[in-house]
């Protein structure tokens, strides 16, 4: 390396330059460049490179990712810099490390302005840029999509504080739309990001790979394989397979309990950092080689720029990938992780590792070293030699900037807001504390955590509230757990125990946008309105998505029909496929008693879900039977309002409709045998429900008998009111 080069690198990243040498030097001569060359980046999330053909695995069939491979330089040692999907695809954009492009988790990070975004770049080179995304982890208002012109992230949640994890669409749709964007693209060179969420969980793969396969998380990786495919199908269709450079990676693995961990985020070994990595160049170049060397995510910036023939940006920490085998000593590189998940959400200690071509290191309350290489199962902790090795990976450790970036809005403005609502303050939990548990020595409790949730979905209410109940006075910091704690504590009634537990979470993560939309909620049903839209705002500050329809559901149910028509045209007009809007107008023209026009609304509504075979959204149905009953098309509410409750099992809205529609009728033993239905569900919100419906039509008696039952079964709880949407 020349000294200008050095120097320039020592400025911009201080001792990170023990991990990376900067790319903007050049090494050798001939190397491969095709200016203005198609770049297309392929990102499969949460895919383990060992559970792929090309990697060795042989319990999946993968044929299109191996006529890949075939077509390929594969990297054998390709590692993420974080097992969670924003702040990886971060460390991929900006070639710079999460300590400094400043983003540390999933939720309550933003990427700044102030790095490059390879997107960015090649579109101040003349590129036309475009992506699609299939989780709305990486929707746009995280920043992530900074530098492209075209980036589709129309990724709907069916209900608000939905789990992010679970706000997801099809890869095959995601494709569908980036194909559909680069075909009108005609002379300008094209960047086009692609990213499906197939293999992540909730791991539903579709037949025939459910039935093929006994492991879910195989079947969906070989549904992945095929959506893959068909893109490169696509592409060669549109003359640009040939002449592209193309990245095929993951930005993640999974854990999948090699070492007490299911999924993702808590823990730092190869399973959840080591992915595939392959580089398609034009013609098909250097196809089927191999590089051994360790790889990193931050090293496709500055091969991109090299390979297109452009002086990457000062300051980037990877390597061209095309230089790794001839770039010094290429297995003493090392390679740096982190994760933040466990101090952030589970208060436990973050963890960081350095992994070199054999040797892997994991600092953590009690630091790990492994040899990957005699041990690439990781049972085998070396520390206790104190090798050479383990010594100066924890010095080259302890010696890198690290800085601890806490989550939440960094704006001064909002900052004050939240302090003013108690939500910041002096006894806000330290994020430089040394004296958290092990990740490792707790990670049992996730399952807990994850039992917990099961409960939860499956209407469990009670036991799903006790086991967090009991996780939270073990570890009080588990933010995660606290938000489960509130919602089993608004299925149970208890509105008041929900609200402290909501408190507790925002105090734990000030300005985290999932709390603050749920606090939203929380004041919308108490008929809170201006905190309930002080709390929305502040949310969509944080970088939460669909900030508009947020603030309409409010209106509506604080009666402003005029506001909540506005708010939700509004969000319409930035986001025309979305259904949540056409519910919510078509909620305003039923308040005004437009039941034709509502019908439509609710209609169109159901159409884009059947066009772009989406989930089923909540309530569509449940409405339409309600407008269908007052239009007197009795046949067909009925066939609304069961329709909700297939979709839904156990909701109360269409049960207590259909029971309304069997009364009209003079069906009285219908509708008594739908009510007791319902109160049979055994949670506060079906008793309450079925109470208020006998209440409706005249029958005190059983009103009251169910309120009691349920005072009787669930102490404390309140009868939620009714809310629009």
């Amino acid at each position: 390396m020349n000294g200008k080069c050095l120097a320039r690198s020592t400025a911009r990243a201080g001792a990170i330059l023990l991990l990376a040498a900067a790319s903007g030097c050049r090494r050798g001569e001939g190397a491969r460049v095709f200016p203005k060359a198609p770049v297309i980046l392929i990102s499969v999330d949460t895919l383990r490179a060992d559970h792929l053909p090309a990697y060795g695995y042989g319990k999946v069939q993968t044929p299109h990712l191996d006529a890949l491979r075939r077509d390929s330089i594969l990297f054998e040692n390709a590692y993420a810099h974080v097992p969670l999907t924003l702040p990886s695809h971060a460390s991929l954009f900006t070639g710079l490390l999460p300590p400094q492009n400043g983003v540390r988790d999933n939720m309550g990070y933003r990427l700044s302005d102030t790095p490059v975004t390879l997107a960015a770049f090649l579109a101040s080179h003349g590129y036309v840029t475009g992506g699609a995304v299939s989780s709305i982890v990486l929707a746009g208002t995280t920043g992530i999509s900074r530098g492209f012109e075209f980036y589709e992230d129309d990724v709907e949640p069916m209900e608000i504080g939905q789990s992010l994890g679970r706000v997801q669409r099809e890869g095959s749709k995601t494709a569908g739309l980036l194909t559909a964007w680069l075909r009108n693209q005609d002379d300008k060179p094209i960047f086009a990001f692609l990213h499906i969420f197939e293999p992540h969980s909730p791991y539903d793969p579709p037949e025939p790979y459910r039935s093929r396969y006994a492991s879910p998380y195989d079947a969906e990786i070989a549904h992945a394989d095929e959506i893959v495919g068909s893109f490169l199908e696509d592409l060669k269709k549109e003359n640009l397979y040939e002449r592209a450079v193309i990245l095929f990676f993951s930005d993640h693995g999974e854990g999948l309990r090699d070492h007490g961990e299911d999924e993702h985020g808590v823990l730092l070994y190869r399973e959840a950092i080591h992915v595939p990595l392959m580089l398609k160049l034009p013609r098909s170049e250097a196809a089927g080689e191999k590089v051994s060397p360790p790889a990193a995510l931050t090293d496709v910036f500055p091969t991109v720029c090299r390979l297109v023939g452009l002086e990457p940006p000062a300051g980037l920490l990877g390597r061209p990938l095309t230089t790794l085998d001839s770039d010094g000593d290429p297995l003493a590189r090392r390679i740096y992780s982190e994760t933040l998940y466990p101090r952030l959400h589970l208060g436990w200690s973050d963890l960081a590792s350095l992994i070199d071509g054999r040797q892997h290191y994991i600092e953590a309350p009690r630091p790990e070293i492994y040899d990957f290489i005699a041990d690439p199962a990781e049972k085998k902790d070396l520390s206790s030699q104190l090798t050479p090795a383990f010594r100066s990976m924890r010095a080259q450790l302890l010696g890198m900037p690290r800085p601890l970036q806490p989550p939440g809005a960094s704006d001064p403005e909002q900052v004050a807001k939240l302090t003013a609502l108690g939500y910041i303050s002096a006894t806000a939990p330290d994020l430089a504390s040394k004296d958290l548990p092990d990740p490792k020595d707790r990670v049992e409790a996730v399952e807990k955590l994850k039992s917990g949730f099961g409960q939860l979905q499956k209407g469990r209410f009670v036991e799903a509230a006790a086991l967090f109940r009991t996780l939270v006075r073990e570890n009080p910091r588990m933010i995660d757990v606290w938000q489960l704690l509130a919602q089993a504590e608004v299925k149970l009634g208890r509105s008041e125990a929900a609200y402290e537990a909501l408190k507790e979470a925002a105090k734990l993560a000030p300005g985290n946008p999932q709390v603050l939309i749920a606090l939203s909620e929380y004041f919308t049903e108490a008929g809170r309105f201006a905190e309930a839209r002080q709390h929305a705002e502040l949310a969509r500050d944080a970088g939460a998505s669909d900030s508009r329809t947020n603030i309409a559901k409010i209106a509506l149910a604080q009666g402003d029909l005029a506001a909540a028509e506005k708010e939700a045209r509004a969000a319409l007009e930035e986001r025309p496929g979305r259904r949540i809007p056409h519910l919510i107008l078509g909620r305003v023209k039923l308040d005004r008693r437009d039941l034709v026009g509502a019908l439509a609304e609710l209609d169109l509504t159901l159409e884009i879900g059947r066009k772009g075979r989406l989930q089923p959204l909540y309530n569509v149905n449940y409405l339409r039977g309600d407008i269908l009953a007052r239009l007197g098309r009795e046949r067909e509410a009925e066939e609304a309002f069961r329709q909700e409750m297939r979709n839904f099992p156990g909701a109360a809205p269409p049960h207590a409709g259909l029971a309304m529609l069997y009364a009209s009728q003079g069906k009285e033993r219908e509708a008594r045998g739908m009510l007791n239905e319902l109160a049979a569900a055994g949670t506060a919100e079906a008793i309450f429900t079925a109470a208020r419906t006998y209440e409706i039509l005249g029958d005190a008696g059983s009103a009251s008998a169910l309120r009691a039952q349920a005072r009787r079964l669930f102490p404390g709880a309140r009868e939620r009111r009714p809310t629009s949407g």
